[in-house]
């Protein structure tokens, strides 16, 4: 019975020892904490019958559904993701796709463009935008080499679709009775990054230039300080919702939150490069950890290599023209 009792208490000891150990080994490693493969695609009708896809890994997407037709904002990155989009829109509306609205020229943005033109869909853009969409058509498919590879997509699928309609300030769209106002404020994150207003609705798309809880690449920018500027001059806007090319819905405080994250980062990279410290020594030392949790912190030393490539040189590192 005793001998019972003590392998009954061993057993116990060693039950205990590995839910111990296991508890240990999940804060360790940060086990049983969300995945980014896991997060879901999320559409939200921000407003009636405006709607928001907002896709974690990859970059999101807006639809306007009107009595004219629907509008949609940006067209992923491979013509299969654009059917994906399109089975979205699908669900929402029957309408004819009239209008698309490409808000700047990364390959993540527009190369489901194909799609949408077999739709009879009219492409918008600014000019810089059309520009770039042709001078850095090589470089943002190198860019996205490893993701068609991962993703088992034929890269050769993806075909340049420029735009059939450019602007250079402003352009406005009654579509059904919906106010649609197209604009530009200069190079933020791009040259000619586009947002796209609706005014009645109180939202606004913000593109390149903001994303809610995630380092945007500055390998385009011209002026991180521009860039800033463009975000602190849109949260003063008439408008309650942001809707960034990246991150999930957000408002004027998030918006404010990443002009801070810029202007720290445009900051500490300055303080660097006065005291004389080189590219390697920046990547090895400037961490910027206060910002560690923001949505693509690990991309840090390619951001830190191509700001110093702009502040050594006074060009972006992709630079146009």
């Amino acid at each position: 019975m005793i001998k019972g009792l003590e392998s009954i208490k061993k057993w116990i000891a060693v039950l205990f020892m590995l839910i111990f150990c296991g508890f240990s080994w999940a804060q360790a490693t940060g086990a049983g904490e969300v995945d980014e493969k896991d997060v879901p695609i999320k559409v939200t009708e921000v407003a009636p019958g405006l709607y928001f896809q907002y896709h974690h890994q990859e970059s999101n997407n807006a639809w306007l559904v009107t009595s004219e037709g629907v509008l949609v904002i940006d067209t992923r990155q491979h013509p299969k993701r654009a059917e994906e989009l399109l089975v979205a829109i699908r669900k929402t509306t029957d309408k004819p796709i009239r209008w698309v609205i490409n808000t700047h020229a990364h390959g993540d943005h527009y190369f489901g463009n194909t799609v949408f033109k077999r739709e009879g869909a009219l492409f918008i853009a600014h000019r810089d935008t059309a520009g770039m969409m042709q001078h850095h058509f090589g470089l943002e498919m190198k860019r996205r080499q490893g993701y068609f590879k991962q993703m088992q997509f034929d890269g050769k699928a993806v075909q340049l679709v420029l735009p059939d309609i450019t602007f250079d300030s402003s352009m406005t769209l009654n579509v059904g009775g919906r106010i649609v106002e197209i604009l530009y404020m200069g190079a933020g994150q791009n040259p000619g990054d586009t947002f796209v207003r609706f005014p009645k609705e109180r939202v606004f798309f913000a593109g390149g230039p903001f994303s809610k809880e995630s380092w945007p690449n500055p390998s385009f920018t011209p002026s991180i300080a521009g860039w800033v500027s463009i975000l602190e001059t849109i949260a003063k806007m008439d408008v309650d919702i942001y809707l960034g090319g990246h991150g999930d819905i957000g408002n004027k405080a998030d918006v404010l939150h990443e002009a801070k994250m810029l202007q720290d980062f445009d900051q500490g990279m300055r303080a660097a490069f006065a005291k004389g410290m080189s590219k390697d020594e920046i990547i090895r030392n400037i961490k910027f950890e206060s910002y560690s949790h923001i949505r693509n912190y690990y991309r840090m030393n390619l951001f830190i290599s191509s700001y110093y490539h702009l502040l050594t040189t006074g060009r972006a590192e992709n630079a146009y023209p």
